[in-house]
């Protein structure tokens, strides 16, 4: 039964690509720094025995490449309250969208195969993380719903 409608689900948009390049950038240039960093990458400040001064790659453009976000205090800026604040509602939105087309699911698979489907249920409790029970309170599925017209 294909649904020619596209769910929120699929509908990603920009900022979403936005934020993945970011993030992708962020990691190409945080590996970048383990990699010219070798053996001198510590979790700790601190100097090794054979200890040189690391000047190429990121270092070659700033001194502390790896830091900057966090000790820039981006995050704690106008722009960055506002990118963090727009991001946490995307995900809220997406998550929101996804447990909503979980019941709708469920309930058009309990419609259409019954007591095949009720002991299926029975044998498979978890709807999405096993050992995690989600019940979505207030979540009416109506029969004049397109979800439920036979294609």
């Amino acid at each position: 039964m294909p649904n020619d409608d596209p769910s929120p689900l699929q509908q990603i948009p920009p900022t979403f690509y936005f934020g993945l390049l970011c993030i992708v950038i962020a990691a190409s240039i945080r590996y970048d720094c383990y990699r010219v960093l070798g053996k001198h990458f510590t979790y700790e400040v601190t100097m090794l025995k054979d200890h040189h001064l690391v000047t190429t790659g990121p270092y070659s453009i700033v001194r502390h490449p790896r830091s900057w976000m966090r000790e820039s205090k981006f995050l704690h800026t106008a722009p960055g309250k506002l990118i963090t604040a727009a991001w946490f509602l995307l995900y809220l939105r997406i998550i929101v969208s996804l447990l909503l087309r979980v019941e709708t699911e469920d309930e058009l698979l309990r419609r259409q195969f019954g007591k095949e489907w009720n002991e299926w249920e029975r044998r498979v409790p978890w709807k999405l993380v096993p050992g995690m029970m989600i019940k979505i309170i207030g979540c009416n599925i109506h029969e004049k719903s397109p979800h439920f017209e036979q294609k």
